[in-house]
């Protein structure tokens, strides 16, 4: 039985929430506190609600220091004619990323590790925003996480990004190769990006709703064999079997 599944990296297996807070903490340093902090914060946070929104409508791929240059133009439209230089904060940026003090989710590592002993091919499908993959890469490296898997793939890297059905695609064709899997689940803290995305390309998916804002369940199977909502990847084990099962003939 070929089996594969592949893992959202920021929200799913570390928390999104100190990356961002880096993106500003880089920022401000780098305007040299000409900028109020708050300042920075609402505008990192604005354009991250307008990229994922674009990544959502039109699926376009968006380069990191697009999105630095944007806050440049902002500012400047604000008035605030603080100036940076996007090159060098972008290095700055995926330099903090990469040695952010994170731990993964505390279900997060023993959930790849399950996967694995059940056979199972493991990756990583996961968008850019404020820094580049290579950031992500390294930290992952750091924690550990990059051994349990055996690909990483990432928007920066073949120009297509979640929830476009050609990133799935691409990734189950660089761990199968030209198998057709028996059982492919995404899972994903992003309803549209993650979740809709792999069902779109005719894929099962895991959304992982840590907050409750779906249901109140700690599991629900909200389509037969295909996409189950989960409060935690301590189900995983659960929704990997109940998905073999449906890809065994009666």
């Amino acid at each position: 039985m070929a089996k594969l599944v592949t893992f959202d990296v920021w929200g799913t297996l570390l928390p999104v929430e100190p990356a961002v807070k880096t993106v500003v903490d880089v920022l401000y340093k780098s305007l040299g506190g000409r900028v109020p902090y708050q300042t920075l914060q609402a505008l990192v946070g604005e354009r991250r609600r307008v990229m994922k929104l674009l990544r959502r409508e039109k699926h376009e791929v968006v380069p990191p220091l697009f999105v630095l240059l944007e806050i440049k133009k902002q500012l400047r439209e604000r008035g605030i004619f603080a100036q940076f230089d996007a090159y060098q904060v972008q290095d700055a940026v995926d330099e903090a990323v990469s040695r952010l003090e994170v731990s993964p989710f505390e279900d997060a590592l023993e959930a790849l590790k399950g996967a694995k002993n059940e056979g199972y091919r493991v990756g990583i499908i996961s968008n850019v925003l404020f820094w580049r993959s290579r950031a992500t890469r390294r930290l992952l490296e750091s924690l550990g996480v990059a051994q349990l898997v055996d690909l990483q793939i990432y928007a920066d890297d073949v120009g297509y990004v979640k929830p476009s059905i050609q990133i799935f695609e691409a990734a189950k064709t660089l761990l199968l190769g030209d198998v057709v899997p028996d059982v492919y689940l995404h899972i994903g803290d992003d309803f549209y990006e993650d979740f809709l995305g792999a069902l779109m390309a005719g894929y099962g998916a895991v959304l992982v709703d840590r907050n409750g804002k779906y249901g109140k369940k700690d599991l629900v199977e909200s389509i037969p064999c295909r996409a189950y909502i989960a409060k935690s990847l301590k189900s995983l084990p659960l929704i990997l079997h109940e998905a073999e099962n449906c890809s065994t003939p009666a």
